[in-house]
């Protein structure tokens, strides 16, 4: 987390509850190694639009290879679809005030792995400190 950081942070709420629900998947706040489904997860603080919430806008980088080494884009897609409906359906669960759909999922590729993946965002309400 950056030292601008006012809300109470969801990390551990967020990284816990997406992999207890897809145990298919590694995600992480560094990229998780291996040729396997992961999502890499950035959370960034925003505004404070109260003086008790703050937004954070969730990213999730969502890869999917195959074996040939491209990227299954549906299921790709689809994992950013699933954690984007399981966060969602969790937005009123502490420290969570609220989250909405900002963006995604959109393709995307990965110049440095030469992957193709699905990229969206959530908006987080959180509350603050």
């Amino acid at each position: 987390m950056t030292p601008s950081l006012i809300g109470v942070d969801p990390s551990d709420m967020i990284l816990d509850g997406l992999a207890d629900a897809f145990p298919g998947i590694a995600f992480g706040w560094d990229m998780p190694a291996g040729q396997r489904r992961k999502t890499f997860l950035t959370l960034d603080p925003g505004s404070m639009p109260t003086p008790v919430s703050q937004y954070m806008t969730l990213t999730l980088s969502c890869y999917a290879p195959q074996a040939d080494g491209t990227a299954d884009m549906q299921a790709a897609s689809g994992m950013f679809r699933d954690c984007a409906r399981w966060l969602i359906a969790r937005r009123t669960t502490g420290p969570l005030i609220d989250a909405s759909l900002q963006s995604g999922p959109v393709d995307a590729h990965d110049t440095r792995l030469g992957v193709d993946y699905a990229y969206g965002a959530i908006l987080l309400t959180v509350t603050a400190r």
